[in-house]
């Protein structure tokens, strides 16, 4: 007996696109219901090789599709359907193209002959995503051939891994009009031999670069700045060890006797102080965090590792190996940063202040640091913005070990998808190790914004997600800015404490929910949070203000003529 063929949809640029994801290795998928939509969730839905999770919120479910990307390193594709369902994708796509992680979007449309003739859930959406993408295309089946649709299809999984500058990922948007019947199906195709000729080399040589640069690079005159680093987590390569002087953020894979974390530290009145100020800046990853470190490097030559990176200041020279990392820092220049490194590590450990988010840190890393290694998280993710960067001043890399991913959305840094970018992540996780767990650190504003992670993905993994949640009563970050001197509109504006407890989006999640008050409430509360089966939340609450100025006096206390000093 001849065997059935396998089902799919009936519209051949579904049925086309969804080979391809399979032959290119991608595995996970996530839809949000449409009907414009149908030939491609069909079409996944038949295929035996391919997980489908479901997101009513399509800005949810195009996070959930980059966490999976993050941790699968494929394409993973958010399927939508016509109309404002299209836009939703954008922070998505543009954190994965900053990121530098592949994503795909997937927006079903209507046909050319009705977008702009006031027809339901029409809009223009075949470029829409254009500036935010590495790139852009349009699968219409009734002005393509079919092997031109194979060809396209292809292009674009390609452009996903290899698309963006220097051959790195990024997001890309196929838009695909479907004219009706959208649900009839019809016989799988045969799949057409690929073309492997791609090229994917990287646009700089490190034979390029200016003298004066590569006598730096060969003299150890440099400082390395190393931001996070999606792929080399993914990848799980050896990470990367220098004996340079440099200031990494986590998930970096950088480490080396010289290496400092929070380095906006180590400045004076703005600057690096002349003996440890270097002649050329090594960056690895992408751009750092601070405002302050990017600041106190201007005008200084700019090379990066291994591929092509942001032109942070304008004065990026080209690329250089990672065997850069390796030179030799000269003596006068290891002694200052090493006494450097010694002064800033003493004035934190004396930092000792009142309740606030600044000791809620310090427990919290302490206790995570005294547990055994198979108790502690098996990856951390980071909300956005205050959350992500205590974990730079308690060095949370050193806390969890090497080898353990941490993130934090930081190629556009928004919070709008930071609860559903660790679930993602996680859903991956658990499907490949049973027993995975994740953390999620999020701040109160973060977790009640992106709430539609839990709320609208019935079918992703949720079990060993934990998540600890500072309240300290709104938007801690903004007290550290000059905003909050304006008394008469701060709270309202900037700060905007939630409407709803975190006791409450939690049940609603269907998530234990547990609260801590003071440091030994904290240190128990995380102790049952590990223990605790299933979906969990502990909530840690600091005081506002307090908060705010505990921080400000901190980073006062580095500069040599603070009264706090």
């Amino acid at each position: 007996m001849a065997d059935v063929p396998r089902q799919t949809s009936s519209h051949p640029a579904a049925a086309i696109v969804t080979e391809v994801l399979v032959e290119c290795g991608v595995r996970h998928v996530v839809t949000s219901p449409g009907s414009r939509n149908a030939p491609l969730v069909m079409a996944m839905h038949h295929h035996p090789d391919l997980e489908v999770h479901v997101s009513v919120d399509e800005r949810a479910a195009a996070h959930h599709a980059l966490g999976l990307a993050l941790a699968t390193f494929t394409p993973v594709p958010a399927v939508c359907t016509s109309g404002t369902a299209a836009l939703n994708h954008g922070p998505a796509l543009a954190e994965a193209t900053h990121a530098r992680i592949p994503l795909l979007s997937l927006t079903a449309d209507r046909p050319a002959g009705v977008v702009g003739r006031g027809h339901g859930q029409s809009i223009h959406q075949s470029e829409v995503h254009r500036l935010h993408t590495v790139h852009s295309d349009e699968l219409d089946a009734d002005a393509t051939s079919e092997e031109a649709l194979w060809t396209k299809a292809r292009n674009a999984l390609h452009q996903a891994m290899h698309g963006g500058p220097g051959g790195t990922p990024g997001g890309v948007h196929l838009n695909v009009p479907f004219p009706e019947p959208l649900y009839d199906l019809g016989p799988a195709p045969s799949i057409p031999p690929a073309d492997d000729s791609s090229d994917t080399s990287a646009f700089f040589d490190r034979q390029a670069l200016p003298e004066a640069t590569q006598h730096a690079l060969d003299t150890g005159r440099v400082l390395v700045v190393a931001g996070p680093n999606p792929a080399l987590a993914h990848r799980g390569e050896p990470n990367l060890r220098t004996h340079l002087p440099c200031l990494a953020e986590c998930g970096s894979g950088v480490h080396g006797p010289l290496t400092v974390h929070g380095g906006e530290r180590l400045l004076v009145d703005g600057a690096l102080p002349e003996a440890l100020r270097p002649e050329v800046v090594l960056t690895v990853g992408l751009p750092p965090m601070s405002k302050a470190i990017r600041k106190a490097l201007e005008g200084l030559p700019h090379v990066h590792v291994d591929g092509e990176g942001w032109d942070v200041w304008g004065t990026l020279q080209g690329s250089c190996g990672p065997e850069a990392l390796l030179s030799s820092c000269p003596p006068d220049v290891t002694s200052a940063w090493q006494a450097a490194k010694h002064t800033m590590e003493g004035i934190h450990n004396s930092h000792e202040p009142s309740w606030s988010d600044w000791r809620a840190w310090d427990v919290l890393t302490q206790t995570l640091a005294s547990w055994p290694r198979h108790r502690q998280p098996g990856g951390i993710h980071l909300a956005n913005s205050t959350s992500a960067r205590y974990a730079q001043w308690f060095n949370l890399t050193d806390v969890v070990g090497l080898g353990r991913l941490i993130h934090a959305n930081r190629g556009v840094a928004g919070i709008d998808g930071c609860t559903s970018t660790a679930l993602g992540w996680h859903a991956a996780k658990t499907r490949e190790h049973e027993t995975h767990t994740t953390w999620l650190i999020t701040g109160d504003v973060a977790f009640h914004y992106d709430a539609n992670a839990m709320l609208c993905s019935p079918s992703l993994n949720r079990e060993g997600l934990k998540i600890v949640v500072f309240n300290n009563g709104g938007g801690g970050i903004f007290r550290w800015l000059p905003g909050k001197a304006h008394a008469d509109m701060f709270e309202r504006h900037f700060e905007t404490p939630p409407t709803r407890t975190v006791a409450q989006l939690a049940n609603a999640m269907g998530a234990s929910h547990s609260i801590a008050h003071h440091p030994d409430g904290l240190r128990e509360g995380l102790r049952r949070l590990a223990d605790q089966p299933g979906l969990a939340v502990l909530e840690v609450v600091t005081p506002s203000e307090c908060s705010g100025e505990v921080a400000l006096d901190y980073l006062r206390a580095f500069q040599p003529n603070s009264p706090t000093h």
